[in-house]
Formats: structure tokens, C-alpha cells, sequence
């Protein structure tokens, strides 16, 4: 039986599915589809961002593009896998004198199965329409995701069939068509978004123009105001931060120190989580800085993959230093 003929017996025959996954004749293989259907979600509906992790990697520097990696995966999987872990143990402890880890996990990795596909077939929509995932949408999908794989658990532990099929059903061949053909629609947007927007995935690196950006300032008690953009002709530094980042908290004081010893250049702190609590942070440290909440457009353009994230600009508009490293002595080399 093939890799889509599984994967489709999983959606359309799933006690047929917990049947095969019980068998003892091939353990693991349900663990390795289900890895396989993971690749197959990544690389079709994460294609932008791990080609930009690679490019930072080799570029830049190989933990960058590690730590982007590590974010990519822990975003897209990390309630998933955790979801695999609890159903694998309700399956073993329900399992009661016939309990065995394996089988328990193999089957949980086909209950995993149809979640998996139904954030693929979301993601897919969403990307061909280049639409923004909205909340309602991303909650309905976790709701039927989750919902679906709890309502497979139940089944397994109510029982499979008698037997395994030995010829696979023409309605779950199907399925896996619709999944494969699915997953390179999506593989083939991701390339053509690619393809036509290629400086937003460049890493950016020093000598290279810092992308534009026109961000709204943090007021009293979160409110966003006028915009704030790069004045030309400034050295301009940009720092990258979060309100739970602790060594973003503990670089501040300095920036601010730079921010007052230096009047002729534009420090531009942008905050990337927590409008409100930001505006808290400054206002008790009465810090002379400017103070701007991130649209996620602008840390994505600056290649922020860890916080902080600090970008000093010359004049020009030209990159010159990147996270935050001697500040003081690339300024005093472009003044």
C-alpha cells in the first residue's frame, strides 16, 4: 500500500487505518507517514520561510538561520505535537492489559493524520487567495482540527476492523490524489511568491539599502499615532523588542545613553508584542527614546529571527552593522 493510499485510508476508512497501524507486522509506519505528511505541510505551506532561514544560515550565520529554523518548526507544530503526545497516552492507558507504547503511538499518529491535512488545505486557500489568515478562521480550523483527531481517538479505542485490508479502498487512493494534488498547489504558490519576491526573503546584510517602513508611535497607554519613518540623510538606529525579552530589556538603558549623548541620531525602538505594556516599560524608565509598535511587515523586511535585533543605517540608507554589536565604534567610523 502506498504512502497516499494510507494517508487517505486515514481521512475516508479510519478504523481500516487504526487496523494497519495496530498490525505488528510493520511498527512505525504510521510514525513515519505522519513525519512524512509533516514534511509534506512544511515545505507547502512554509516554503518562504524555511528558504529564508537557509538563505540567513549560509549568509549571515549558521545559528541565525538555525534559530529561525527552530522558530518555524515550534510554530507550526508545537500544538500538534503535543496534541500526538496526549492522544498517544490516552491510547495507552486505554489500551489496559493489551497496553504497549508502539502500538499506542502508531496508533495516535493516524488519529494525527487528518488534523494535519485540514491546516494544509487552509493554508492552501489562504495562500492562493493572498489573504491574511483571519482569527475566526484560524479558530474554526483548530476547532475542527483537534475536534476530528479527538473524535479518531475515540474510534481507536472503541476498536478497529476485524482485519487490515489488503486492497486498498479506490475512494481513500483518492484522497491521497486530493491531498498530493492539494499540497502542490500550494508548493507551486510558494514558488511563484517566491520568484517575484525575492529582496523580501534576502537576508539583510551590511552594504546592503535598508528596506523603507512607516510605523506608528506608541502613546499614552498603548494608543498608536502618527507614523514614523527613516529621515534621510540620519544615522538611524533600529532596535528590535519584546516586553518578555529580558537582554532586550537590559540593552535599553544603553540605547538610551546613546539616544542622549548622540541628538543627531534617530534611535527608533520597535516593539513587536505589547503596545501598551512597552509604553508602561518606557514611561517608568523615562527614556528619551522613540518609541514605535512593529506591523509585522517591518521586522519580517529586516530579517528578525531573535531579539533583540539591532540595525544600524547610515546616511545613505545603507545597512552598516547588524545586532547590535559596537554600536558606538560603527558610529564614530560613519560620522
Amino acid at each position: 500500500m502506498s504512502l497516499l493510499g494510507r494517508i487517505g485510508l486515514a481521512i475516508t476508512h479510519p478504523r481500516a487505518a487504526f487496523a494497519i497501524a495496530g498490525d505488528r507486522t510493520y511498527p512505525g509506519r504510521s510514525g513515519s507517514d505522519l513525519l512524512a505528511a509533516i514534511a509534506v505541510l512544511l515545505v507547502a505551506t512554509q516554503l518562504r520561510w524555511l528558504v529564508q532561514a537557509v538563505w540567513l544560515g549560509v549568509a549571515v550565520a549558521l545559528n541565525l538561520g538555525f534559530a529561525s529554523l527552530t522558530k518555524i518548526l515550534t510554530g507550526t507544530l508545537t500544538i500538534e505535537l503535543g496534541a500526538l503526545v496526549v492522544a498517544a497516552l490516552i491510547l495507552f492507558i486505554a489500551a489496559g492489559n493489551r497496553r504497549e507504547p508502539g502500538r499506542a503511538f502508531d496508533l495516535a499518529c493516524v488519529a494525527a493524520l487528518p488534523p494535519i491535512l485540514v491546516h494544509l488545505v487552509a493554508q492552501t486557500v489562504v495562500s492562493i487567495g493572498n489573504l491574511p489568515m483571519p482569527a475566526a478562521l484560524r479558530w474554526s480550523v483548530e476547532i475542527v482540527s483537534f475536534g476530528w483527531m479527538a473524535l479518531l481517538v475515540v474510534v481507536a479505542i472503541l476498536g478497529s476492523a476485524p482485519a487490515a485490508p489488503t486492497v486498498m479502498p479506490l475512494v481513500a487512493r483518492r484522497a491521497g490524489w486530493v491531498v498530493a494534488t492539494v499540497a502542490l498547489a500550494s508548493f507551486a504558490v510558494q514558488l511563484l511568491w517566491l520568484a517575484q519576491n525575492t529582496d523580501l526573503v534576502r537576508p539583510l546584510q551590511t552594504g546592503a539599502a535598508a528596506p523603507p517602513f512607516s510605523l506608528a508611535r506608541i502613546g499614552d497607554h498603548g494608543q498608536l499615532g502618527a507614523r514614523v519613518s527613516r529621515t534621510p540623510g540620519r544615522i538611524t538606529v533600529v532596535d528590535f523588542w519584546a516586553t518578555w525579552c529580558t537582554p532586550c530589556l537590559r540593552s535599553m538603558p544603553h540605547l538610551d545613553q546613546l539616544a542622549r549623548k548622540h541628538p543627531e541620531i534617530d534611535v527608533l525602538t520597535i516593539n513587536i508584542d505589547d503596545a501598551a505594556e512597552a509604553r508602561a516599560i518606557f514611561d517608568k524608565a523615562h527614556y528619551q527614546l522613540q518609541l514605535l509598535a512593529d506591523d509585522g511587515e517591518t521586522s519580517e523586511k529586516f530579517g528578525v529571527v531573535s531579539i533583540p535585533h539591532t540595525v544600524l543605517i547610515d546616511g545613505n540608507g545603507m545597512v552598516r552593522a547588524s545586532e547590535g554589536s559596537e554600536l558606538e565604534a560603527q558610529i564614530r567610523a560613519i560620522e
